[in-house]
């Protein structure tokens, strides 16, 4: 009788096993290996992951099913699952219901208590649910597509991800830069936070890119990161050398791209033609001009220069031309009113041009001495004609500066009207009333400066020569109409250039440690500008230059040219950017 023999074996088992088919006692392996040649076992008809929300799971299972202790079957899923139920269909599946899983992730169904009709629980009685109803991202805080090298100041990057990850690791680095940057460690700041260490070993600043991949990090749902993050430098390109030596002057770029290269201690012009290679001297014997000639783009093609002093003599001169960049012609047009040089030139937003301040004449003694002017004169391109404005500045101005604003004034910044002795104050210019008026006061006494205004609409002062050796760099605000000291660069910056940057920081090129000094620094510098309003250092250029010029082209790449080097004329250029 092998029945009752099998019956008798099960009653020698310990009494705390009640179910002689549990899978996870001896007894119940036995018993159930003997009369099938499977676990017993129930799944769902998918692989459990599930795009979108799910609120019911169909198990088939390969036995029949017992009646069901619904009671507790809830009870041991209701820290997971709301509202759940259990009910056997036919005789051998089993309907489970509950509220909506709508958020990401792994959730395990408990099915013990679930048994056959043999008696036996199941092999595996928690059965994973997974919902994904999107792929994991991960960002970069604060992440600019173009950038510089101070991405890599703070020495960490934060990543977020679009959801709780099961697992971040650090990124995978490629190319151009990615052999200088070496990841340290992985801080976990919350749940979707992650904070990655780095160090890096820089031994260029070229233009250059850096790819993070995330192929080791997954969520809950055992999905990999789907993106990737690529981040392009901008760096230091050498650029084509300059036919002439230039010193103190204005680069200018036209319609076309073309850059222009005219005066500045020789009486030429030279141009870069948009994708050439080099610059092509254009007009070698223009008017003679020493220095203090002062131009500004009326339209597209045409450059108007103005005033300027002549080797020979002491005194400036009246005469200004117009100067085409297509056809590169050059003709006279109407003499200003008085002679000046070293003055401030403006388009206004009418299309005409204002003329302020300056110098009449200069007496190369020692001490030195010139007399600045107190007059303005407005230029109309449509008539070739200067007139002098009837009213007076409110102070005579040479070595000033000054910018159009964006509600159509024209501030006039600093200078001096004396022996090289800077001023502390400001004015405005009125095109529709033709009137002067005091602006803010200066912090900081300044002449022979630099402005430039900003994207903002704010104007940046910068790079005086004659400042009481003060290296601040300052800030117009338009809105509350005042100036203050944003920021000490970290070195002296005479005669330097500064531009706008894809983020909005300001780059520092060049300039001198003192004026008229043959000392020009080779420091490139960055402000982090309407950030943290700090200064960065951003490496070394390739030369040392000041009285140097520099453009902005359409695309965002920088261009410095001329100036001098040691007191010699530099004719080297370099381009900033992503490439030349």
């Amino acid at each position: 009788m092998i029945l009752p023999f099998f019956f008798s074996i099960g009653c020698m088992f310990p009494s705390e096993y009640e179910n002689l088919y549990d899978q996870k006692s001896s007894a119940g392996l036995f018993l159930s290996a003997f009369f099938y040649s499977t676990p017993f076992a129930c799944s769902a008809n998918s692989n459990t992951k599930s795009i979108g929300s799910v609120d019911q799971v169909l198990l088939q299972c390969n036995r029949e099913l017992a009646n069901l202790d619904t009671n507790y079957l809830a009870e041991a899923n209701q820290n997971v699952f709301s509202n759940i139920s259990f009910a056997k269909l036919e005789s051998d599946r089993l309907l489970v219901k509950f509220d909506p899983l709508t958020d990401d992730g792994r959730y395990e169904l408990v099915l013990a208590g679930v048994v056959s009709n043999s008696g036996e629980t199941l092999a595996n009685d928690k059965l994973p649910i997974i919902i994904d109803t999107k792929l994991p991202t991960v960002s970069l805080v604060g992440y600019i597509p173009i950038t510089d090298y101070t991405f890599f100041s703070p020495r960490y990057w934060d990543f977020t991800s679009s959801e709780p990850l099961a697992n971040f690791s650090p990124p995978i680095l490629s190319g151009s830069l990615a052999q200088s940057v070496v990841l340290r460690s992985v801080q976990k700041i919350n749940e979707t936070t992650y904070r990655v260490y780095f160090e890096t070993n820089f031994n260029t600043n070229s233009p250059g890119s850096l790819t993070l991949q995330f192929m080791n990090s997954k969520d809950n749902a055992s999905n990999v990161v789907s993106n990737s993050i690529t981040v392009r430098f901008i760096g230091l390109v050498q650029g084509p050398k300059l036919n002439h030596g230039r010193s103190e002057f204005d680069a200018f770029q036209n319609a076309n791209g073309d850059v222009v290269a005219i005066y500045g201690s020789t009486s030429s012009a030279e141009i870069l033609r948009k994708g050439s290679s080099s610059f092509t001297l254009t007009n070698p014997s223009l008017p003679e001009s020493l220095r203090g000639e002062r131009g500004v783009m009326l339209d597209g093609k045409n450059l108007l220069i103005t005033g300027g002093i002549q080797s020979a003599t002491a005194y400036a001169r009246t005469t200004s031309y117009i100067f085409d960049t297509d056809t590169t012609t050059f003709t006279p047009t109407g003499n200003m009113n008085g002679p000046r040089h070293l003055h401030n030139i403006v388009k206004l937003a009418d299309g005409k041009v204002i003329i302020l301040g300056g110098i009449r004449d200069f007496a190369p003694t020692i001490p030195a001495y010139f007399t600045s002017l107190n007059t303005a004169e407005l230029y109309d391109p449509a008539t070739g004609t200067f007139t002098e404005v009837t009213n007076r500045m409110m102070t005579a101005r040479s070595f000033s500066c000054s910018v159009l604003l964006d509600d159509g004034r024209v501030f006039i910044i600093g200078g001096t009207d004396g022996i090289y002795a800077p001023k502390d104050s400001t004015e405005f210019f009125d095109p529709t009333t033709q009137t002067f008026s005091w602006g803010p006061t200066l912090p900081v006494p300044v002449a022979a400066l630099k402005c430039m205004k900003l994207a903002d609409g704010n104007v940046l002062i910068y790079g005086a020569q004659l400042s009481n050796l003060n290296n601040s760099t300052m800030l117009y605000d338009r809105t509350r109409n005042q100036i203050f000291t944003i920021a000490n660069s970290k070195f002296r910056r005479e005669w330097s250039t500064a531009s706008e940057l894809p983020d909005g920081g300001i780059l520092f090129y060049g300039g001198a440690y003192r004026y008229n000094t043959s000392e020009p620094s080779r420091t490139i510098e960055k402000l982090d500008y309407a950030k943290s309003n700090n200064f960065f250092d951003m490496g070394l250029a390739k030369y040392s230059v000041s009285k140097h010029s520099g453009v902005k082209f359409s695309d965002g790449t920088l261009f410095f040219l001329g100036g001098e080097l040691g007191g010699m004329f530099h004719l080297e250029t370099e381009y900033y950017g992503l490439s030349n």
